[in-house]
């Protein structure tokens, strides 16, 4: 009688280490609903994912290193899926509704089991990707089977719609150095982009005098030039007093939808000041030949002088009202009006007992209405302005 007893060498379980390296794309993207946009979008920059394992064998048989397997599959689980399994079936029990193939829309797998993803990944819905293969141990001949999972995410970027001036909250416009007409361009924006033939928009264009909002009106604003019910408003700046607060508004729907025919309480809004305002300067009477007149000079010439900082300004009359008068040095003096201009003859004998000469330099107002009493003279009917 024979007795057989099976004499074998026993190893120890191999270390293996499972990874999917993204070698192209994300695993996580953004969305934008006013756009309707992914970032990245996969169906321009695919995700490619490479499995590698490494193996390492404790008893020193087989040389470590990155290994091959067999029988490679991946799966597109939905994430609620995905985590109904806790024990790992999937690796025994296959779910084949889920198993990426060749007709799998937007996933492609190649033959070293790189994955392609060009399909984009909605919002609350998530896809855990799960890799599996089987590794042979040369050792014993034992199937090991082999997993790595990665989770496709999309999280929502919510990007307004906002209404943007390209002026700043306050601007000047300088009635010496400055001519012309101004322009005020509004730009909408519908998640971070200016909107396409997808979408209609519409802007208003208001001013606000004394606290008071109204619409811009071109029979009665001056200063209006052109550019209602669009993104750019153009004035005249030398027909603004002071300062005029201006408000663009602005609505926006699908192309399929209509407009309103006024702004809404949640309409879009910017705004912006421009002041009309001279700058600092100053002025002073210059006597040609001194203030001590000789005896023989028949006439003492007295001219106006306007500096900007240290420039002096060529015409003051452009741009100033400028008047003389004289006091005579005697009691009971007072002053009397002797002309405008950028300069003034006075006759020496005004001198003989000695008198002051006086200067006014006053701005000039904004451009206006010409009126007869109440009533606005025009012509050709266009107001007649000054």
């Amino acid at each position: 009688m024979k007795k057989v007893k099976r004499i074998g060498v026993i190893y120890d379980p191999l270390n293996i280490s499972a990874s999917l390296l993204v070698r192209g794309g994300s695993l996580s993207q953004t969305h934008c609903a006013e756009r309707s946009e992914f970032v990245p979008d996969r169906e321009l920059t695919p995700l490619v994912i490479v499995p590698q394992v490494y193996i390492q064998d404790p008893n020193g048989v087989l040389t470590s290193g990155y290994v091959r397997l067999s029988g490679v599959l991946w799966y597109a689980l939905p994430k609620d899926i995905a985590d109904t399994i806790v024990d790992e079936s999937y690796l025994s029990k296959e779910l084949a509704q889920y198993v990426i193939t060749a007709g799998t829309q937007g996933y492609s797998v190649a033959e070293d089991g790189t994955l392609t993803v060009s399909t984009n990944v909605p919002y609350l819905s998530p896809v855990v990707l799960v890799f599996t293969g089987n590794y042979a141990d040369p050792r014993d001949g034992k199937i090991l089977r082999i997993h790595a999972t990665a989770t496709l995410s999309t999280s929502s970027v919510v990007l307004p719609a906002t209404l943007s001036l390209d002026k700043p909250a306050s601007w000047g416009f300088n009635p010496i150095s400055d001519s012309g007409t101004r322009s005020v361009v509004a730009t909408l924006r519908i998640g971070g982009v200016v909107p396409d033939a997808a979408y209609k928009v519409r802007y208003w264009w208001y001013k606000v005098e004394g606290g008071v909002e109204s619409l811009i009106d071109e029979g009665e604003d001056l200063f209006y030039e052109s550019g209602q019910n669009s993104n750019t408003l153009t004035i005249d700046p030398r027909y603004i007093d002071g300062a005029m607060h201006l408000i663009c508004k602005a609505e926006y729907v699908l192309a399929a939808e209509s407009l309103p025919n006024s702004p809404t309480a949640e309409c879009l809004t910017a705004e912006t000041v421009i002041a009309r305002r001279y700058p600092n300067y100053d002025f002073e009477n210059f006597v040609h030949g001194g203030v001590d007149v000789a005896a023989g000079a028949e006439v003492v010439k007295n001219e106006c002088v306007v500096t900007i900082g240290r420039e002096v300004l060529e015409h003051p009359a452009e741009h100033f009202t400028i008047r003389w008068s004289i006091k005579r040095a005697v009691y009971g003096a007072e002053w009397q009006h002797l002309g405008f201009g950028e300069s003034i003859y006075i006759p020496a004998d005004e001198f003989a007992d000695g008198a002051d000469v006086g200067l006014e330099v006053e701005e000039f107002a904004a451009l206006g209405a010409m009126a007869d009493g109440d009533t606005v003279l025009c012509d050709s009917n266009a107001v007649i302005t000054f």
